[in-house]
């Protein structure tokens, strides 16, 4: 069982009452106020809300819901602080708590491989120890060098801190800190944040790896978190991940079918009263030739964490042309696909602001002053934000939400730009969670919308907490015409239906690690019109994916789609090898069949190459046969100087899709070659040859240089 030395064990056992449910109609009318919005609901809105909401109270109060035992781990604070080499013999550790007892992830059962940690902390920071077991010490893998690379593919520790001490389903005040076995680190801010490692908070860890498994030392101070009024106990968690083909994730606290809600209480704290710094980012930018805005570009972001859990942030004339954008697939589609938007004002705080039909950033173009106020407050998550753009335009986004208990949550959501000529956007929503014993968690959603014409709908699932059985989903929603002005819905005035079978099983034994099934079904008929009741599109397909401990990987998919007047059929194929090496990996896929009344064919592969100890290369090739024949070569690699410095390159050669105009073609043969220095401490650099972004390859030198203070 779990055990923590000199604590004591608390029993909580959250009870979700028709109370709290009826705190969610309220909750929704205190935050409208706050966005100076007035909805107007129509009848089918409010129908379909008040049925969601009964449905929703039923479901909590009808579910078995495990008993989560919560321990607590004393906050021991220490006079002098443990050096951090990865050595485990300072005083400190002497006196702290020891936490043993790691559970698996997937079963009832004690982690074959155990991990001790203890945990302490003084004024400045938390400090944590650990010794990871493993009685096959020739089977760790530690590839990843480079800070925020990513550690999924190698053995790792890590450790959740949620601030605030409020345990949720999934934790979104959570900060996790991991590390490898080279002492390599990642770290997840929550809502996400810039890459410069001042900006976002630096962090030390050390690490060893010992005759019977690895061990470390991390100090994580205080400053990095946004911290509420006066903290009394954090709540804390840890985990133990070794890779493929064990496969072994372990936790501690844990008892399946919790793991993702439990959390240890770790206090109580006695810390001082904290000022937290305002932080200032100049940037300079520098470009000779290319197309436009040559010259120099001064910026500056600032940053505060309030005394309250929150944090504002403004970007005074931000420059994004190194920001390396997203190269889209050439595969066919009937609309355009929503990608991503990766320029660091928009990513920071990012799952604190509304999304998708609400808010899509990419729509906002050249930024001259942005401004946010996120984080949470209590049991309210806050995100405003603002960005006024060269060409006068202003957009508003903000999100709401408030947690009604450790499962169920309700939040309000808008986005506006001006002088688009279309709607504001409205969205009230809520979600939860219920058990059914150990073995299920149910899910549930409902939501609202309103943007020149309404859309609502609901989401129910039943999931599996371990592998070895079926789950399912099902949802409905009307969407109307509607027209958000930031938004991103490129289909609308439809009903549909949808739901989706998934299996998957873990095997001990075997060739095969894993195999996974999954089933999807659905249609969308016109909502009204000329067209009302007609079928927009039918959606069936049927897939399987199995891993094996080897390395290899094969998958297989049936598709029928129809979409009046073309019935598509697709085969898919795909295999995998080297899955578990990130730098030898590769995957190679062939879709054939019929898709909109033409021959299709879609071929990819992808391969990558580790040439050399420093320098790796990525290749991703496409090939497609359609209504046009077209490919895209994309090659990019890295050359590490040092830790902290890369020369980088990409080339891409072929087509590239419009965008928003995703069957329309454009030629592309550009490539640019980069150095990077991402500082621990000090000056950052970007210095560029050639547009990334371009779609040819021409003349232009850039040279950015960012620095905190």
């Amino acid at each position: 069982m779990n055990s923590v030395k000199s604590t004591q064990r608390v029993n909580v056992t959250p009870q979700i009452d028709a109370l709290k449910r009826d705190k969610i109609l309220n909750t929704v009318r205190c935050f409208f106020p706050v966005t100076g919005v007035r909805v107007m609901f129509n009848r089918s809105g409010i129908f379909a809300m008040l049925v969601l909401l009964l449905f929703a109270t039923i479901l909590g109060q009808c579910s078995e819901k495990p008993s989560i035992e919560r321990p607590h781990i004393p906050a021991v604070k220490v006079n002098a602080p443990p050096k951090i080499d990865g050595n485990l013999d300072d005083e400190a550790w002497s006196n702290a708590p020891k936490v043993t007892g790691f559970w698996r992830y997937d079963k009832d059962e004690l982690a074959e491989e155990q991990t001790e940690v203890m945990i302490c902390y003084d004024d400045a920071a938390i400090y944590i120890g650990f010794i990871c077991h493993d009685s096959q010490p020739n089977l760790i893998r530690a590839q990843q060098r480079k800070r925020g690379g990513g550690l999924g593919s190698d053995d790792s520790f890590g450790v959740v801190i949620d601030p605030l001490n409020q345990p949720r389903i999934f934790g979104d005040t959570d900060y996790t800190f991991t590390v490898n076995p080279l002492g390599t680190q990642d770290e997840w801010v929550p809502g996400g944040a810039a890459a410069k490692i001042e900006w976002r908070g630096d962090w030390q860890a050390a690490v060893k790896i010992v005759e019977k498994g690895w061990q470390g030392e991390i100090a994580i101070p205080f400053r990095i978190f946004r911290l509420p009024r006066k903290p009394k106990s954090f709540g804390v968690s840890f985990y133990r991940s070794i890779p493929a083909p064990r496969l072994i994730f372990s936790t501690f606290p844990y008892k399946r079918g919790q793991a993702v809600a439990n959390t240890a209480e770790w206090g109580p704290l006695d810390l001082p009263k904290f000022k937290p710094p305002i932080l200032f980012m100049p940037s300079t930018t520098l470009v000779l030739g290319g197309e436009g805005n040559k010259g120099a570009r001064s910026g500056l972001d600032i940053k505060q964490h309030l005394p309250n859990g929150l944090q504002w942030q403004m970007a005074i004339n931000p420059d994004f042309r190194n920001v390396e954008d997203v190269v889209e697939t050439i595969d066919f589609t009937y609309v355009p696909r929503m990608l991503p938007d990766r320029r660091p004002f928009f990513t920071e705080g990012r799952s604190y602001f509304p999304w998708g039909t609400v808010f899509h950033s990419r729509l906002v173009k050249d930024v001259l002053v942005g401004t946010k106020l996120f984080g949470k407050v209590g049991r309210t998550q806050v995100g405003i934000l603002s960005a006024y753009e060269s060409n006068s335009q202003l957009t508003i986004a903000s999100r709401f939400k408030y947690d009604l208990d450790k499962n169920w949550s309700v939040e309000t959501d808008y986005g506006h730009r001006t002088k688009t000529g279309r709607s504001q956007a409205f969205r009230v929503a809520f979600d939860g969670y219920a058990f059914e014993g150990k073995e299920w968690r149910w899910s549930f959603g409902g939501s609202f919308l309103r943007a020149g014409s309404d859309s609502w709908g609901f989401n129910l699932g039943r999931f599996a907490q371990s592998p070895g059985r079926v789950g399912f989903g099902l949802g409905y929603s009307e969407t109307g015409d509607l027209r958000p002005s930031v938004g991103f819905k490129p289909e609308t005035n439809y009903r549909e239906l949808y739901w989706h079978i998934s299996y998957d099983e873990r095997f001990e034994k075997g060739p095969i690690l894993t195999l996974d099934f999954f089933a999807y079904g659905g249609w969308r008929r016109f909502r009204s019109g000329s067209q009302k009741g007609q079928l927009l599109d039918k959606d069936k397909s049927i897939s399987f994916h199995t891993m094996g401990k080897e390395g290899w990987s094969v998958s297989a998919s049936y598709n029928l789609y129809e979409r009046p007047p073309f019935k598509d059929r697709t085969l898919h194929f795909s295999v995998g090898w080297n899955t578990f090496d990130r730098y030898r990996s590769g995957y190679a896929s062939l879709s054939l069949g019929k898709r909109a009344g033409q021959s299709y064919r879609f071929l990819t592969l992808t391969q990558s190459f580790r040439l050399s100890d420093k320098f790796s290369v990525n290749l991703d090739y496409e090939r497609i046969s359609h209504e046009q024949r077209t490919y895209q070569l994309v090659i990019s690699g890295v050359y590490d100087l040092t830790q902290e410095q890369s020369l980088v390159f990409r080339w891409v050669k072929g087509s590239v899709p419009e965008y928003g105009e995703p069957r329309k073609m454009l030629p592309i043969d550009n490539f640019y070659l980069g150095f990077r220095q991402f500082s621990r401490k000090g000056l950052d650099i970007y210095l560029l040859l050639g547009d990334p972004n371009a779609r040819t390859t021409h003349f232009m030198l850039m040279a950015k240089f960012i620095r905190v203070f």
